[in-house]
């Protein structure tokens, strides 16, 4: 049973000193790298500055790290050694490995701390019911590897895009397609507005905003060089950054650019946007991580409303390594999720359903190969 092949972590792990369970005050950085670890680092506010304090080191994967995930107390790890290693950030144990996919993990994201979704080279998208992790659904349609997935904010909706240069969009209720879109060029990544709206999509240096309730195109915004990550900041501002030293803040309802401005010596891997759990915080305050193949990663403080000003550096670690992932672990996606009886969860279901199927039919359908289901295999 998956409960007797957990482990503890400390036999894959150099753990700190400092074996406490995050804090109110505090938030942890976890990032993957080249040389096939993960790193993690607790930001500790100080009088004068603030620090980026390691926490953990493991290196359990024997390939390059390619992304990293976190959802309540889970962190989840993907790799080219086409495994997803689990972790629990609150008890500091390993809970153990997944091996669904047959090819290079590239993307993995949460969903309300119940579910988890991944995406392959293989070209296949899993979703997952954390605390069992039974793989609930294997699904495919992509000819070619999934590069990019987002889950829709209502959980009942997914996006991806893939090397095959569509866009595929998956009724998350009944575990099927529900339509395609072909589009000129391979698409690097997808995300969801906060509100579940609006859809980005990036093409090289080009970021393309579309509506949901029309599919049709909101605005097109060329970042001037390649881009490979991007984060909302608000339902209206992206943050977006790449083959280039500089982050930018778009703002996909005027298309202009709010703030550029040099953050790193090197490329931007990833950046990650969180609220800003300070003592001193407003709550249009936000903290933004952002991490680069120069090896650092860099905390950087800035206000909803006032994005015109360039964001203030508050903390900054020199990792030595060639960064190539990031997540954000704090203390309230750490807090236990609510329990939701079976009996609302069916109650819920035949609307859910229904409320999908009308979105779904908004736009044409397109026939799609339909996945089977697999048992979760555990690695020891």
């Amino acid at each position: 049973m998956w409960g007797e092949k957990c482990r503890n972590w400390q036999a894959h792990m150099l753990m700190t000193s400092r074996r406490e369970h995050m804090s109110d005050d505090k938030m942890e950085v976890v990032v993957g790298c080249y040389e096939q670890m993960l790193l993690g680092f607790r930001l500790v506010e100080g009088e004068e500055e603030h620090k980026l304090e390691p926490t953990f080191t493991d290196n359990s994967h024997t390939g390059c790290v390619k992304v990293v995930a976190s959802g309540g107390h889970v962190l989840a790890s993907g790799s080219t050694d086409e495994t997803i290693h689990l972790y629990n950030m609150e008890s500091r144990t390993e809970l153990g490995t997944l091996l669904q996919h047959d090819g290079s993990i590239t993307c993995l994201q949460f969903y309300d701390s119940s579910h988890m979704l991944s995406g392959a080279e293989d070209g296949s998208m899993c979703v997952w019911q954390t605390g069992t992790w039974e793989c609930l659904k294997s699904m495919r349609g992509h000819k070619g590897g999934i590069n990019s997935l987002s889950v829709h904010p209502s959980g009942k909706l997914a996006l991806s895009v893939g090397k095959d240069k569509t866009i595929r969009t998956w009724n998350l209720v009944t575990g099927r397609p529900a339509y395609t879109t072909n589009i000129k060029q391979v698409a690097d990544l997808i995300h969801w507005s906060p509100k579940g709206d609006m859809y980005a999509v990036v093409t090289g240096n080009k970021i393309s905003v579309y509506r949901l309730e029309t599919a049709g195109l909101k605005c097109s915004l060329d970042a001037g060089r390649k881009v490979l990550t991007m984060a909302y900041i608000t339902n209206t501002v992206l943050a977006v950054a790449g083959e280039d030293k500089n982050i930018q803040l778009l703002n996909v309802e005027t298309g202009t650019c709010a703030c550029d401005f040099p953050a790193h010596d090197n490329r931007i891997k990833s950046l990650v946007c969180v609220r800003d759990h300070r003592s001193d915080a407003r709550e249009t305050d936000l903290l933004m991580v952002s991490i680069s193949s120069d090896g650092y990663i860099k905390v950087w403080a800035f206000s909803t409303d006032q994005l015109e000003k360039t964001p203030t550096l508050v903390a900054q670690h020199n990792t030595t390594a060639r960064l190539t992932a990031l997540a954000i672990v704090t203390a309230q996606s750490t807090e236990p999720q609510r329990s939701t009886t079976k009996t609302a969860q069916e109650k819920r279901k035949l609307t859910e359903q229904k409320e999908a199927e009308q979105t779904a039919e908004k736009r044409k359908n397109v026939k799609e190969k339909k996945g089977g289901k697999k048992k979760l295999k555990v690695k020891n």
